[in-house]
Formats: structure tokens, sequence, C-alpha cells
């Protein structure tokens, strides 16, 4: 016992460091070999089996860029279609922050911060939630990490490589996400400032040039982009409800996986990330009276509250809500920094311990329970009734978003309609479930329909019965109702022959 606890005191911190990237690689991977889909997913699966081109086209009447779309794309090329093969592409982004936790946090300022950074990468609960989504937000953080720390070591001094870094990485943002694009703006800016102030007439070239060529690049997009800004305006995106948003907006790092739609869920990493902000202010306050360096620290955390000001500048233009607690994870980057720059100045190792142990808690209890949710068997009902019933010669019409599209990317060689009544303005967005998929307004395609057509919809929705429900017309053959735990999704399978 002796010998095992001198062993244990002669790792270095360094090797602990790479035990816990590979321990972490491992943890954030555990949740990833399922092929359940949700809403958002569906989209991007959708869109991977277009064109680069048809994908520019549709991207531009959704509510993001379409870099994602055009790298899932090369996936779907590569594997025909895996939805694991998407996963594992979203897990390669946080597997690199939390490496860069070794390999430039480490380097940058010391091996305790490096080894926090890692730490808080691994178990922070929303890295894990956002490391097998099949979208684009792991994808914009490690841009937006990438481009934060490569726009401080540029604000030290030159370096001809590490401006390509930081031009790469900040293109790749502004065409990830919108607050990718809105994060980027403001770093460029910022350092741009930084440059004036210090008379870098190199430096200035370098960040001139690159901000031409980003506005290049992003030129032929401002079309779309003032589409989509319009989509927004009539309601496209989510609103803010209280005290629901409220309390996802403070604890959406450290929520990860909620499984309610209500806010019970939400109580205990609300209550803990007001604790931990708490913590940040006061040691911030300590630390300025030690008069320690803090301008990194003040680099991540202003330019984390400053997309979200901007955010919010822009909610109250257009109002309507764009301040949405999941895109805060493409900031996340910042906010692990701000974290691991302060508890590693704590000279208190039970202040660092006993915070570093409540976020290991909570993202393995996150993790957790998203590993059971995505691997229980209630899952392949629905997909599997799908396939073992539904023949090709058979239509499909859905009302619901969630499980009709789902089903969508199931029925790829059934007509496939979606019945959007309520004319939400989505017709050009949706062409991504195409070619065998129309979004109709009205009820004139019931015409169109085979003598045996299936309806999908939710199991509380009442659609077959709302537009087949004559039974001098239709005859409802079987109805299935089916609960999934991904995503909470309850589903209602419908068989519906006409009347001869």
């Amino acid at each position: 016992m002796k010998k095992l606890k001198e062993k244990i005191k002669s790792i270095t911190l360094k090797q602990w460091h790479i035990a816990l990237i590979i321990f972490g690689i491992l943890f954030i991977l555990l949740g990833a070999f399922h092929s359940n889909l949700w809403f958002d997913e569906a989209y991007s699966v959708g869109m991977a089996r277009q064109t680069f081109a048809d994908i520019w086209t549709i991207g531009g009447h959704d509510v993001h860029p379409v870099l994602y779309y055009w790298i899932l794309h090369i996936v779907y090329l590569m594997t025909g279609g895996s939805i694991m093969a998407y996963r594992l592409v979203s897990v390669i982004p946080i597997a690199i922050i939390i490496i860069l936790g070794y390999t430039h946090i480490r380097k940058d300022f010391g091996e305790k911060q490096g080894f926090i950074f890692s730490f808080l990468a691994v178990f922070l609960p929303v890295m894990a939630t956002y490391a097998i989504e099949v979208r684009m937000y792991s994808w914009a953080m490690l841009t937006v990490t990438i481009l934060a720390i490569y726009a401080y070591r540029l604000a030290k001094e030159d370096n001809t490589k590490n401006w390509i870094i930081f031009g790469i990485s900040s293109i790749a943002s502004i065409f990830l996400h919108y607050y990718g694009l809105m994060a980027a703006g403001l770093i460029n800016v910022v350092l741009l400032i930084h440059l004036i102030r210090n008379k870098r007439k190199k430096g200035l070239i370098y960040i001139i040039s690159f901000g031409i060529v980003q506005a290049l690049a992003y030129l032929p997009w401002m079309m779309y982009l003032a589409t989509q800004m319009s989509h927004v305006s009539n309601g496209y995106w989510i609103g803010f409800t209280f005290p629901k948003t409220l309390m996802e907006l403070i604890s959406f790092q450290l929520s990860g996986y909620i499984r309610t739609t209500d806010y019970r869920e939400l109580l205990v990493p609300t209550i803990l990330a007001l604790e931990l902000y708490g913590y940040m202010i006061y040691k911030t306050y300590k630390l300025h009276k030690e008069k320690q360096d803090l301008k990194p620290y003040k680099w991540a955390v202003g330019m984390y509250f400053a997309v979200i000001v901007a955010a919010l500048i822009i909610t109250i233009a257009m109002m309507q809500s764009i301040l949405y607690y999941r895109y805060l994870s493409i900031l996340t980057g910042l906010y692990i920094f701000a974290i691991s720059f302060i508890l590693s100045k704590e000279k208190s190792k039970t202040a660092v311990v006993t915070i570093m142990s409540v976020i290991a808690i909570l993202g393995i209890y996150f993790n957790v329970w998203m590993v059971i949710d995505n691997y229980n068997g209630s899952n392949n009902g629905p997909i599997r009734y799908i396939e073992e019933n539904i023949k090709p010669e058979e239509a499909v019409v859905y009302t619901d978003c969630g499980v009709g599209s789902v089903a969508a990317n199931h029925c790829l060689e059934s007509q496939v309609y979606f019945y959007n009544g309520d004319n939400w303005g989505v017709q050009e967005a949706y062409k991504a479930f195409e070619p065998n998929y129309e979004t109709v307004i009205t009820d004139d395609f019931i015409e169109e329909l085979p003598d045996r057509f299936w309806v999908i919809d939710n199991a509380w929705g009442n659609a077959a019965n709302d537009l087949f429900g004559d039974e001098t017309k239709y005859t409802i053959l079987s109805s299935e109702k089916f609960y999934t735990t991904y995503h909470d999704y309850n589903w209602q399978i419908t068989l519906v022959e006409r009347v001869k």
C-alpha cells in the first residue's frame, strides 16, 4: 500500500494530464454509438444527402450557415449516410478542445491551468451533450476557441503561422453559426483596436488583409442572411419564456442533458451556477487587489458577454429573441478558459478540489442519464415498425415536425408529405428532405395519395382523424403508439385506406 502511494505521488501533472485526455475522449464517446434522431439532427441528415450547391441554396432558407452541412456531405459521400459516423464527426472537435488544454493552454499559461482547462472540457456537462449531436455546435465551439487562443497570441507578437490559423478559424466560425459570426467579428475588432493602439504595422496589414478576405468570402451569403433574418422576425426562432429561459441562460454549461421540458431539472444547476459566478466575481476582485495580471481572463469574459449583449441588441431591434441557451455552446471555450484561469490562481486546494468535484459529479450524472436514454430499447420501436410495415408504394403524411422529420429519413423510397397547414414559411428550407418529399400548405395533395397511405403524428395528435376522419371516404386500418426516451418523442403511426 505504501509503495502504491509512493508511485501515485511520483506521477507528474503532465502524466496525469495525458491520462485525463485519454479518459476524457472515451467519456464523451459513451453516448455516440446509436442511430436515433430528433428534429434538428434529422434536418442535418437530410441536408447531408444534398449536393454542395443545393446545400448552399437550401441552407440560405434555414437559420444557420452551411459549412457544417458541407462537412456532413463529405461524410455522406464517404460512408453512405451513417448516422453514427455523423456523430463521431461531432466528437472530433470536442476531443481537440480537450487536447488544447495540453498543447496550448499549458504552454501559454502553465501546467495547472492547462490541466484544469482539459478537466472542464471533459466534465462540463455541456461538452458530452454536444459532442455527439448531429449539429454544428461542437465545430463552432472549436473554431471560436482556436480563434480566441490565437488572437491572444497575436496580441503579444506577430507570427505568420499564427495569423494563418487565426484567419482560417475566423472564416470557419462565421460559416458555422451566427454566434460564431458575432464572436469572430468582435474578436477581430478588439484585436484590430489593440494593434492600432500599439502601432503594430505588420499585424495591421495581416488583420486588414484577413478582414477583406472574410468580407469577400461572406459577401455571396449576405443575401441569404437577409432572408434568414426575415424568417426570424416572423417567429422562426424560439422566444423568451420566464423563468425557464433565464434559468437556461444562467445554467446552460452546467446543466447539459435535460430530460424534462419544464425547469425542474434546471433548479440545481442554476443554484450551482450562481454560486460559481459569485465565487468568480469574488476571486476577480481579490486578484485585482493583488495586482495580478488579469488581461487574458478579462479577454475571455469580455468576449463571452459581448456576444450575449450583441444578441440582446439584435433581439430588441428585431422584437424577436435570438438569445437562445443552446447557441451559448459556441462560447464554451471562453467559459472554460475563464474558470480554469481563476482556479489556477486559487491558493486553497480545498476550493479547487470542491469546485472541480462538483462539476465532475454533474458531468457524470448528466452523461449517465443521456447514455441510458440514448440506448433505451424503446427508441427502436417506431423505426422498426416503419421499416417493417411501410412499403415504397405507400405514401407518408405528417403534421408533427418532430417525429415526422425523423420518419422522413427512414422512408426514402416512399413519397412523403409534410402538411404545413399553418404555413410557417419553411417550404424552401425543408427541401433538405427531398427528393421524395414535399411541403404542402393546402389539402389538395390528398387527391394525389395512393389508396393506402400512412399518417405519422405525435401520440396526442389527431392528424389522421382531422384529415381522414370521413368514414365514407377513408378507413383507418390500424394505429400504433410508441414512446421513445430519446428526446421524449411520442409517436402515433396510422394506416389509412380509401373506401372504394
